[in-house]
């Protein structure tokens, strides 16, 4: 299911037969990719990642807070963020991946939904709508930012972890996947900084940040790599490393970080 490659850092994807041919790929490779939260060494980027994403949320959700996930996947978020929310809803257009959620993560005060997030209509508004690389692939990113917020409370925050193109060796090399991987889409677009800035400022939020996320545990994230006795060790050394750096170096990383996350308040 490969293209020839393109430069996704300024042309975004062709809206036309976009979300069929992205619905068809990840029906089909919904049990290859719920593999990559099972095995040690994915397992704890993966989380990892997920963890510092809502961590850019400046103030604490609380236990009791009404979460949704767009692009859920297999539901694994549900399971890594267990005792931090009081219902969590995660959504995705692939039947396949939320057969996979049902089955894998049915855990208490979790749904998982079949629904495509322009369609989506909740019976509540949510106090976080969360997406893990996930925006990079929609053909209207605008729209969904406006649907998004429609489905946040007053207040409530909207956050969204993507890849970025400002490390030249990062971007080489997501460019060499798209043309080599054919479990990977190559209808998907790197967001710059000042992208994410401006989309978050147009679809009407306050208080936006955007800060750099993944130096050495997004690669353990992405690809599940053997042996996992070797494998798992080192990706939870990545993980150690990298939070100290994200904690400690944050505003030398952002040239250097796979991915970046913005984060924005729906006003009250």
């Amino acid at each position: 299911m490969t293209s020839p490659t393109k430069d996704t850092t300024t042309t975004p994807p062709a809206a036309d037969g976009f979300e069929e041919r992205d619905i068809a790929l990840w029906d089909a490779i919904a049990e290859k990719w719920a593999k990559k939260d099972r095995a040690a060494s994915s397992r704890a980027a993966r989380k990892q990642r997920l963890l510092r994403t809502l961590d850019a949320i400046p103030v604490s959700m609380g236990t009791d807070a009404r979460l949704l996930e767009v692009g859920c996947g297999a539901g694994y978020s549900a399971d890594y963020l267990k005792g931090r929310y009081g219902s969590f809803v995660g959504i995705d257009y692939s039947d396949e991946l939320i057969k996979c959620a049902r089955r894998e993560n049915d855990l208490p005060n979790c749904t998982f939904e079949t629904a495509n997030l322009k369609d989506y209509q909740p019976e509540a508004p949510f106090d976080v709508v969360f997406m893990i690389g996930v925006l990079h692939h929609v053909d209207d990113m605008d729209a969904a930012m406006s649907q998004m917020v429609s489905q946040v409370k007053p207040g409530g925050w909207i956050v969204a972890n993507e890849p970025q193109p400002l490390n030249p060796l990062v971007h080489f090399l997501r460019t060499r996947r798209k043309g080599h991987d054919d479990d990977y889409s190559d209808e998907q677009r790197e967001i710059r900084p000042s992208e994410f800035r401006t989309m978050f400022a147009d679809a009407g939020l306050e208080s936006i940040r955007v800060v750099p996320q993944g130096l050495f545990s997004t690669p353990f994230a992405e690809v599940v790599m053997n042996p996992q006795a070797v494998t798992g060790p080192l990706s939870s050394l990545a993980c150690a490393v990298d939070s100290v750096c994200e904690r400690l170096f944050r505003g030398l990383l952002m040239p250097l970080s796979w991915n970046l996350v913005g984060v924005g308040r729906r006003p009250l």
